[in-house]
């Protein structure tokens, strides 16, 4: 086993950094109460206690920051539950940090105001510290429903939900020359029946002669445009210009792979594979309409 290959993925890097900022939290708040309690048979309990929540927030800060690039590779979600903790996750990381960088504050100034006010700022430290460790479990709690409910983060889940999971990991692709992810590249072969509208052969010859202006345009203004459009982008997604389907959402990468057409987010969600099928609560695209848009993917996606 080569351990040094955790770097090779955010969210192994994510995994091993969240630890840290989890057990010195919970140590903390025993440590605030000592400061609280007994500062004059310790009297520098509380200018230890300021450096451990400093050492609390530094470890907080740097798992979110983690946490945001390993966000920055996720390609879909397979429902609104899933986006909604992510967010809710994310939000409480970085309360963490700011929760013991607070505390840290409290405990520097009720060591320098002993005499005045220190045993109210002492107090008033321990408060966040309890904050900062019920914070915590709920960061845990959330971080842990992500990966143990549904799969954020890990290599394989099941993408027809026989799992309990749907398939959301892979590489967000560069804007320059999008990357396949191996997890991606297998989720959706074109012989693949089980999920509609049914893919067809595509022929280059005939994949060369679709353009985004004349064919692909009208047929995401006609299904998508009026969830993904830009005045009402659901979930970041702005489908109705060229550079917005490139750029995808905000948690999934470009919402095509240009060349291929069969790892592409956009056609996962318009035939069932990725959840919510695309478009919702109205009639599914035709064999020709979804064949349409992978022909244009297949020859690179071009925005002529």
């Amino acid at each position: 086993m080569d351990l040094t290959r955790v770097f090779d993925s955010a969210h192994a890097v994510h995994a091993a950094s969240v630890h840290m900022p989890l057990s010195l939290g919970l140590l903390g708040l025993p440590l605030a109460i000592l400061a609280l309690l007994a500062p004059n048979r310790w009297p520098g309990v509380r200018l230890f206690g300021s450096a451990f929540f400093l050492l609390i927030c530094l470890a907080a800060a740097t798992g979110a920051y983690t946490g945001e690039r390993a966000a920055s590779e996720l390609v879909a979600f397979a429902d609104k539950d899933i986006e909604t903790v992510v967010a809710y996750h994310r939000l409480l990381g970085w309360s963490v940090a700011a929760l013991a960088l607070v505390t840290c504050v409290l405990l520097t100034a009720s060591h320098f105001r002993a005499r005045s006010g220190g045993r109210a700022s002492a107090g008033f430290a321990t408060l966040s510290a309890l904050a900062l460790a019920v914070v915590l479990l709920y960061t845990g709690s959330s971080g842990g429903r992500l990966v143990y409910g549904w799969g954020i983060g890990t290599p394989v889940a099941g993408a027809d939900g026989t799992s309990g999971a749907t398939l959301v990991v892979g590489g967000k692709a560069p804007d320059s020359m999008p990357v396949i992810s191996p997890a991606l590249a297998s989720v959706a072969a074109p012989a693949d029946a089980t999920y509609t509208p049914n893919v067809l052969p595509i022929d280059p010859a005939d994949a060369a002669s679709i353009t985004f202006t004349k064919d692909i345009v009208p047929l995401l203004e006609q299904h998508c445009v009026k969830c993904h459009g830009a005045q009402n982008a659901e979930a970041g997604l702005d489908l109705s210009t060229h550079a917005g389907i490139l750029k995808g959402g905000d948690y999934a990468g470009p919402a095509v792979v240009p060349g291929a057409p069969d790892s592409s987010p956009m056609v996962l969600h318009i035939r069932g594979v990725y959840l919510p099928k695309m478009p919702k609560d109205v009639a599914e695209l035709t064999e020709s309409e979804l064949h349409t848009i992978r022909m244009w993917i297949a020859a690179a996606a071009k925005g002529e």
